[in-house]
């Protein structure tokens, strides 16, 4: 009898994720199911869902078990490691930075295929859209364009946004956000960048896209960050 390896159980498990054997109305089979499928260690199969939670594929719930994060064809691109990147900072925070929040745009609009393509909200999902620039010091920065799924997070308004949605939907909503994956890309600046953002001499953006879901598994939001590609690093995909 072949012995079955950490590396082979995590490598099961994930082809089952991706491949939608195990999808956004299942959980994961109990520990109990799997210790006995595979004939392992409990510390075996503990040590493979987490190699899945720290690629953001799976997402474990005190109480609920450990919940399949949808897969839809733009998030399979960044199943990043948890331990690798941690948001957008300033690297001059050892300075006084004066921040403001600008509302530039702020819609409720319905998906449709195009948006569809670019967000992977299903066509006819309304949703907010929300662009915000975040002025820095007197300089426009970054440019927020964000999309919220209205059905999920309900009652946004321009109030909200022009502070933190994220604490809206913790606090007040009490929904638990799961995951939050990203991707870096250094783009071409756009017509809308030279609009909201005060590029200078540069003609290119930071552009960090992030995907978001919630503890049921299910993507609320579709963000991008436009960012002047001075005074900024990252260090990676955002595990509450």
């Amino acid at each position: 009898m072949v012995e079955t390896t950490n590396s082979d159980i995590y490598t099961i498990l994930k082809e089952r994720v991706l491949s939608g054997q195990y999808n956004i109305k299942m959980r994961l089979p109990t520990e109990d199911a799997l210790i006995e499928e595979f004939n392992v260690s409990r510390y075996a199969i503990r040590k493979a869902i987490k190699q899945l939670v720290n690629e953001g594929l799976v997402y474990s719930v005190k109480g609920k078990g450990v919940v399949v994060l949808e897969q839809t064809p733009q998030t399979k691109e960044i199943n990043l490691s948890l331990a690798k990147i941690n948001g957008l900072q300033s690297l001059n925070s050892d300075q006084k930075i004066d921040r403001k929040t600008i509302i530039a745009d702020f819609q409720q609009i319905i998906v449709d295929e195009k948006l569809h393509q670019k967000t992977s909200f299903s066509v006819g999902v309304p949703v907010y859209a929300i662009k915000r620039v975040r002025r820095i010091n007197t300089k426009n920065a970054v440019l927020d364009i964000n999309y919220f799924n209205a059905q999920i997070v309900p009652e946004i308004t321009p109030e909200i946004a022009s502070g933190s949605i994220y604490d809206y939907i913790k606090k007040d909503l009490q929904m638990k956000i799961a995951v939050v994956k990203r991707q870096l890309r250094i783009e071409h600046a756009t017509q809308i960048d030279y609009e909201h953002l005060n590029l200078g001499i540069n003609n290119c953006v930071g552009n960090m896209v992030s995907f978001a879901f919630n503890d049921d598994g299910k993507q609320f939001e579709y963000t991008e960050s436009h960012f002047i590609p001075d005074n900024f690093i990252f260090n990676q995909i955002i595990k509450f």
